[in-house]
């Protein structure tokens, strides 16, 4: 062989080696790659397997959540259609499954379960979910077995929305959760039920003790205006002072149970508050004195004239208090202050502060929390003789609190106490005149008055106490024959009893109304046992013109006679300053 040919050789020798080298290495980045994408696929296999075991899993979730729900839920799709509801929805509508409920509208399924008018009103309720973006709640009776005894439902609608990126874009709807209120509302029926059965028997019980009560008083002011004995004066003044008590005790059991009911209003007006003060003064020194005890009143310079506030049910409390400390006090004095105390930032007007000091017989501190609640009466031994409830310092405390203030004690067992009072000290509006009691010392013998009550002895009371005005009154034992009366006479004024037997006092002044003309307008005053709360507004709505309470007072029989009477048919006995 030649060195040419052998050289030759060689160099295809070195060339192949080279290229099989290049080939072998190749091989390795492609074994290499082959490896990698192996491991890739294996890598999405197990990934797949994961998502596909971690998709189940939440699939199996869902399906316990939707299984298991108390709730009625639903999830409709951003057209209206049900996507997806609880199995409870089911189980009520007896149902065997969703399929049934696919690919169907929300307002087609409940249309089986709604009114036609309640069906509008969910669809607008869904159109502002979706339309605003906002939660939306309605409340519904509604029948889903169709068994005729519907539940109560509050049904919350909200909507919900998320991107789930790629083609899918945003996925939205609305979703309905009926939550199951029946229990609770037919717990809450019950409790109104008996609440409004408590009010009807108060009505019930302050009609048939005040009735009695009406006949006691009136025909004991009647006889006290005869010529009597020292010895029978004696027996009529005991004969009110009992009855009084009576009516205090009645009162004050009706006025607490108004409290627990929540329908004690609290009724703000101008007054003044300096008369109510010493009209106070001048009804309790002669009490004092009676049992030989000072009583002193102090009112500061700087307490206010006239005021806003509830008149009446501040002097019940200041009344219940100075009650108490006579009641309570043996030997001594009892002193009464009243003045303007700093406020704060819900009252920058100042409070009206007014104390009541007494020397009696104090309270253990240990007895102090008890003092405020209803029927409680502490040392019973030793107060045995004293006439009570043990409930007018529970209701002057909660009247307090009503009105936006407080009652507090101090009290050293066998010293004495004093009971603080404060309100809030809000300015009157505008400007009222004092008010001046009406004189009862007048007649109107021309007036024509019907006295309408089914009881005989009420109307007996009635007429006596009109005739001390020379009124002689026609008197109806029902109210048919009011209505018959009133037919045939033109009446000034009518009086008419509320709870009446066949034809009740709104009725038969319903009837009396609906004779026209003259009685379109006729003062119809309502006599009534009837003071539950509300009792005043529910007569001014049924065309009475107001009430008289029973028992009927000489003094408010006046002022409702001198109110509603034409002025023509008043008579006064003597000048009355400045006129009438």
């Amino acid at each position: 062989m030649s060195d040419a040919s052998e050289n030759q050789l060689r160099e295809e020798n070195k060339r192949l080696r080279l290229e099989n080298s290049r080939l072998a290495r190749e091989l390795r980045i492609t074994q290499a790659y082959l490896d990698k994408v192996s491991k890739t696929v294996e890598a999405k296999e197990t990934l797949g397997k994961v998502l596909s075991a971690a998709n189940a899993k939440q699939k199996a979730y869902t399906d316990m959540l939707l299984e298991s729900c108390p709730s009625v839920i639903f999830l409709l799709d951003d057209e209206g259609y049900l996507i997806l509801s609880t199995k409870v929805f089911l189980t009520l509508t007896k149902t065997p499954n969703f399929d049934y409920f696919r690919n169907r509208r929300y307002d087609e399924i409940f249309s089986a379960y709604v009114s036609p008018e309640e069906l509008a009103e969910l669809k607008a309720a869904v159109e502002t979910v979706t339309g605003e973006q906002k939660t939306v709640s309605l409340n519904k009776w509604i029948d889903f077995g169709k068994s005729g005894e519907s539940r109560f439902y509050t049904i919350e609608l909200m909507y919900v929305g998320y991107g789930k990126g790629g083609d899918a874009g945003i996925a939205s709807g609305v979703l309905a959760v009926f939550l199951d209120l029946t229990d609770f509302m037919r717990e809450k029926q019950r409790a109104e039920s008996a609440s409004e059965a408590k009010s009807d028997f108060l009505a019930v019980m302050s009609h048939e003790i005040r009735t009695p009560m009406n006949a006691i008083l009136g025909l004991n002011e009647i006889l006290s205006r005869t010529e009597l004995t020292e010895t029978q004066s004696k027996y009529l003044r005991d004969i009110r002072k009992s009855a009084k008590s009576l009516l205090t005790i009645i009162n004050d059991i009706l006025d607490f149970s108004k409290i627990e009911a929540g329908k004690l209003e609290i009724i703000n007006a101008n007054y003044n508050l300096h008369a109510l003060l010493d009209n106070l003064f001048s009804m309790f020194s002669i009490l004092f004195k009676g049992k030989n005890l000072t009583l002193n009143f102090s009112i500061a310079g700087d307490l206010p004239l006239m005021v806003y506030g509830d008149e009446n049910r501040t002097r019940q409390v200041l009344t219940n208090l100075l009650s108490n400390a006579l009641k309570y006090t043996h030997d001594g004095q009892v002193d009464f202050s009243a003045f303007l105390a700093a406020g704060d930032e819900k009252n920058p007007g100042g409070m009206l502060r007014f104390d009541i000091k007494d020397t009696g017989i104090g309270i253990r501190a240990e007895d102090t929390e008890k003092l405020f609640k209803p029927f409680e009466q502490l040392d019973t031994r030793k107060n045995r003789n004293v006439v009570g409830t043990g409930l007018g310092l529970a209701i002057c405390f909660r009247l307090c609190n009503l009105m936006g203030g407080n009652l507090w004690l101090e009290s050293e067992y066998g010293k004495g106490s004093t009971f603080s009072v404060a309100v809030p000290a809000i300015p009157a509006e505008e400007a009222v005149e004092d008010e001046v009691e009406e004189s009862g010392d007048f007649t109107a013998p021309e007036a024509k008055v019907l006295v309408v009550d089914d009881i005989e002895i009420n109307l007996e009371v009635c007429a006596a106490m009109l005739n001390a005005f020379s009124v002689t009154a026609d008197l109806a034992h029902s109210g048919r024959i009011a209505v018959e009366l009133a037919e045939q006479k033109k009446y000034d004024l009518i009086f008419m009893d509320h709870m009446m037997p066949e034809m009740d006092g709104l009725e038969t002044a319903a009837l009396i109304r609906s004779l026209g003309g003259h009685y379109g307008t006729v003062p119809i005053i309502a006599l009534t046992a009837n003071v539950v709360g509300g009792a005043e507004q529910m007569f001014l709505e049924h065309r009475l013109n107001g009430l008289l309470a029973k028992p009927i007072e000489f003094a408010s029989l006046g002022r409702c006679i001198r109110k509603w009477l034409p002025d023509a048919l008043i008579k006064e006995k003597r000048p009355a300053p400045g006129g009438h």
